[in-house]
């Protein structure tokens, strides 16, 4: 009996060290570990299994904008609108200060050598609801370029 939990033991430590190593190993590559999806709508609502390993300073960089406009800092954004023209840069202020975020998730991410594609799924303020009542999920995404060893953000979008 104690030679078989013994070799039980062992084996689920053998495993351990492989899934942590693995994920360690991979940590450039697959920073979304598993996304799926809880519904099958035309646009369905992500949700992500992340790597624990994975580089977070974009995520970090992403949270601390999500955060300002959550506060109502809607001004935060106009440095990351770098491919709006006039007319979408008014209407990204207009509806970041009219709906303000209350919550966010992360719905994506995607990464390749020089640049990274992260997106959140978003709950507003003053928005409109879902059939069931519940909040409305929108996308917004940021995109990072490496520059030397650092991710500076590059664009930011939303939908409102």
């Amino acid at each position: 009996m104690k030679k078989i939990a013994f070799s039980i033991l062992i084996f689920l430590l053998v495993m351990v060290i492989t899934v942590t190593t693995s994920l360690y190993l991979q940590r450039n590559s697959r920073s979304a570990l598993l996304c799926s999806s809880l519904d099958d709508s035309i646009r369905p609502r992500n949700y992500c299994l992340m790597n624990p390993f994975r580089n977070k300073q974009p995520e970090k960089m992403a949270e601390r904008i999500l955060q300002e406009l959550k506060i109502g800092n809607a001004e935060v954004i106009i440095p990351y609108l770098n491919n709006a023209n006039e007319d979408e840069k008014n209407r990204f202020l207009e509806n970041e200060k009219k709906y303000q975020i209350k919550n966010w998730r992360v719905g994506s991410r995607e990464d390749s050598e020089d640049e990274i594609s992260l997106m959140y799924w978003v709950s507003r303020q003053n928005y409109h609801k879902d059939h069931n009542g519940s909040d409305h999920l929108e996308a917004v995404n940021f995109y990072f370029v490496r520059e030397e060893n650092n991710w500076n953000l590059q664009d930011f979008r939303a939908g409102y």
